[in-house]
């Protein structure tokens, strides 16, 4: 769990017990003031999020398995493994595959159009897949108990089992709902991009717009937020169908966990 002023970890031990750590870490936008300007905000909340999730994600395999802790030289490795393969699936392979059946350069937004498409299947058949695997299912099931964590102490309940059971599973800041939105505005921004015949040149086209369409997306992200007018409804309605892929319902020991973090990262109750 991520506050703007520390991030906590809770980790259900082999023991049993919960292990609960909190870091007090200023977010970025809290250290800087023009990390916080319209388009800027999204592109450094989005590395932010990714350098507490992969820090926490290699914390809590320590933990539960008994590893020894991580290099932080293997880690970042994997970080930017992870990175270059998401790219190269999400970004340049869609580019490349619509670029067989259309010409960009006569049809940029049929041809962008069909990109999305072939994104959005790509995406969605990975999903499909790894949900299947125990593991990344239990995962998913957390991905729920985060989600309703938050909704009940947004709304100030008290955070027991049962209040925070009885919450909806699916949030409208979700990182899920994020990646809809990308895939969303990288349809449009990239349609506006001159399309050259250097094959090349046009798919590194794509990686170099992306923090422009991530801060987009963003942009949208936190308008859908934060209204409740029919367009904000339309783009919350998108991201939950996409969050249907990556949060379950979660248990009632998962739930006690996400409390746990809630708790530490909002300093309401912390456990050493």
């Amino acid at each position: 769990m991520k506050a703007p002023w520390a991030w906590a970890l809770a980790v259900r031990l082999p023991s049993g017990q919960i292990h609960v750590e909190r870091h007090e870490e200023k977010a970025l936008s809290e250290r800087y003031p023009w990390a916080r300007l319209p388009l800027l905000r999204g592109v450094v909340a989005l590395f932010d999020a990714l350098s507490v999730s992969y820090r926490a994600l290699a914390r809590s395999a320590e933990l539960a398995g008994g590893e020894e802790e991580m290099p932080k030289g293997a880690l970042w490795a994997t970080v930017a493994f992870s990175l270059l393969l998401g790219l190269g699936l999400f970004i340049v392979l869609p580019g490349f595959l619509s670029g067989l059946l259309l010409d960009p350069a006569r049809y940029p937004v049929l041809y962008n159009l069909l990109a999305g498409l072939i994104k959005v299947g790509i995406l969605v058949g990975y999903l499909l897949f790894i949900g299947r695997m125990p593991e990344i299912r239990r995962f998913f099931m957390y991905h729920g108990a985060e989600h309703k964590a938050i909704h009940a102490y947004e709304k100030g309940l008290p955070l027991t089992v049962e209040n925070v059971m009885a919450q909806p599973r699916f949030h409208p800041r979700c990182g899920t709902t994020f990646i809809a939105f990308v895939i969303v505005v990288s349809v449009l921004v990239y349609s506006l991009i001159p399309a050259p015949e250097v094959l090349w040149w046009r798919l590194l086209a794509r990686v170099l717009f992306l923090p422009l369409v991530a801060a987009l997306a963003f942009e949208l992200l936190y308008f859908s937020a934060r209204h409740d007018d029919p367009v904000s409804r339309l783009l919350r309605g998108l991201g939950f169908r996409f969050q249907a892929l990556t949060v379950a319902e979660p248990t009632p020991d998962m739930v006690e966990v996400a409390i746990r973090s809630t708790e530490a990262a909002v300093g309401e109750k912390v456990v050493a």
